[in-house]
């Protein structure tokens, strides 16, 4: 059975975890959390080269990094594939997945450490964030809709990244912007509302809230947070 290392916390985590979970692949999850060096698990350098996670065990050895992950999910295991069938859906489906991680989560994620800690941004970080986020967020509709599904007409790893992304995004902008960033993208707000609704969804929500406690405590011994 393939072990899955990482933290129920992780929106990187919960990549792989919920490609696995809509495939119904039997996998075993391994509590790792991240940080590198004398003070944590030197041993970990060993499935992850810089120490982050997610890592995959698999019986040929370990993968890191979230893509090079679902890559390997999505051909060792193609029952429930989570690309389309054609060439060119297949490429939208990878693009937009690529925009949300590049020109939300990355942007957003300069502010995590302050929402994480209660930090004071700077605030020239702050207006950069916005002005990205505000860009990105004017032109997400030109690559979806969000009347079904995020690309098309069945679950893809786009969902995936829409899913586990964008309530960063929401999460930084209500607490550092004083609204939501994405609030005036079509449809979007109903797309996440009945993509809250489904099991593994649930489950994956569920067990990063049960998670939370164990995460902060790591972070606070680690980094005296």
């Amino acid at each position: 059975m393939i072990k899955l290392h990482g933290f129920s916390s992780s929106n990187y985590y919960n990549v792989p975890k919920l490609a696995l979970l809509e495939k119904g692949v039997d996998f075993e999850e391994i509590v790792s959390y991240t940080g590198v060096g004398p003070k944590y698990k030197p041993e970990y350098l060993d499935k992850s080269p810089l120490g982050k996670v997610p890592a995959l065990e698999t019986s040929e050895g370990f993968i890191s990094e979230s893509r090079a992950i679902l890559e390997y999910i999505e051909r060792a295991y193609p029952q429930h594939s989570l690309l389309p069938s054609s060439p060119f859906d297949i490429a939208k489906v990878q693009e937009l997945s690529q925009f949300i991680e590049l020109y939300f989560e990355l942007v957003a994620r300069r502010l995590v450490v302050n929402l994480l800690t209660g930090l004071k941004p700077d605030p020239t970080v702050v207006k950069e964030v916005e002005a990205s986020l505000d860009k990105a967020a004017a032109a997400l509709s030109k690559l979806s809709t969000f009347e079904q599904f995020a690309y098309g007409d069945q679950f893809t790893l786009a969902d995936i990244a829409v899913i586990l992304n964008l309530p960063i995004v929401r999460g930084v902008g209500k607490k550092f912007l004083g609204r939501d960033p994405l609030a005036e993208v079509p449809g979007l707000d109903a797309y996440c509302a009945r993509m809250e609704e489904r099991a593994n969804v649930k489950k994956i929500r569920a067990d990063a809230a049960a998670d939370q406690a164990g995460f902060m405590a790591h972070l606070k011994t680690l980094y005296g947070l």
